[in-house]
C-alpha cells in the first residue's frame, strides 16, 4: 500500500492531478454552459491562456500520460512528451472551434436598436397611451418586432415613424400621415392649362 502511495507521488500523481483537474473543469464549464449565456466565450474569442485551452490542455496531458505510461509502458520522458503533445494539440483544435464558432456569427442577425431610429415601420400590435404595443421594422434587410410606444393612439398596420430609442428593447414611435399621391395625367394636366 505504501508503495502505491509512492508511486501516485511520483510522475503517476502528476498525470492523475492534471486529468482528473481537467476533467473536473471541463464538467463544470459544461454545467455552467446549460445555465449561463453561451456567447460570452464565443465573443471573448480565443486566446492561449484561456480557460477552454487550460482546462482541455490539462485533461489531455493527464489521461494521454496516464495511458502511455501504464498501457504502453512509455517512461517518463515518453509519457511526459506524449502528453505535452496531446496537450498542445487540445489547444491547436480549441482554438480552431472557437475562431470557426466566431466566424459564424453574423453581424446581419444582430442589430443595434439605435439603428431603427429615423425609420419608418408599421405597428403590428396597436399601440395605446401610456401601453406598449409592437411594430415591424426592416433593418439591414432582416425584419424585426420591436416594442413601441406613442403618445398617440395608433392602430394596428398604421405606419409610423421611429422617433426615439427608449431603451434597448423599446422605441417611441409617432404617425405618418401620407397625402394622396398626384398622378402623373393630373399633373401633367395642370402644367399645361393657361394661367
Amino acid at each position: 500500500m505504501l508503495n502505491f502511495f509512492r508511486e501516485l507521488l511520483e510522475l503517476d500523481g502528476v498525470f492523475w492531478i492534471a486529468a482528473l483537474a481537467g476533467t473536473g473543469f471541463f464538467l463544470i464549464q459544461l454545467m455552467l454552459s446549460f445555465f449561463a449565456d453561451s456567447d460570452d466565450s464565443i465573443d471573448d474569442g480565443f486566446s492561449w491562456l484561456s480557460k477552454q485551452s487550460l482546462t482541455g490542455f490539462l485533461m489531455m496531458f493527464g489521461w494521454v500520460g496516464l495511458t502511455c505510461r501504464k498501457e504502453f509502458a512509455f517512461g517518463n520522458p515518453g509519457s511526459v512528451g506524449a502528453g505535452v503533445m496531446a496537450g498542445a494539440l487540445t489547444m491547436v483544435i480549441t482554438g480552431a472551434i472557437f475562431k470557426a464558432a466566431k466566424k459564424m456569427k453574423s453581424s446581419g442577425t444582430m442589430f443595434s436598436i439605435d439603428d431603427a431610429v429615423g425609420k419608418s415601420a408599421v405597428v403590428y400590435q396597436k399601440i395605446e397611451t401610456g401601453n406598449v404595443g409592437r411594430i415591424t421594422i426592416s433593418l439591414h434587410s432582416i425584419t424585426h418586432e420591436i416594442d413601441a410606444i406613442s403618445r398617440e393612439n395608433i392602430e394596428s398596420f398604421a405606419p409610423v415613424r421611429v422617433v426615439e430609442k427608449i431603451d434597448e428593447k423599446t422605441v417611441r414611435v409617432e404617425s405618418v400621415r401620407y397625402y394622396p399621391a398626384m398622378h402623373i395625367d393630373d399633373r401633367c394636366a395642370s402644367e399645361a392649362k393657361p394661367d
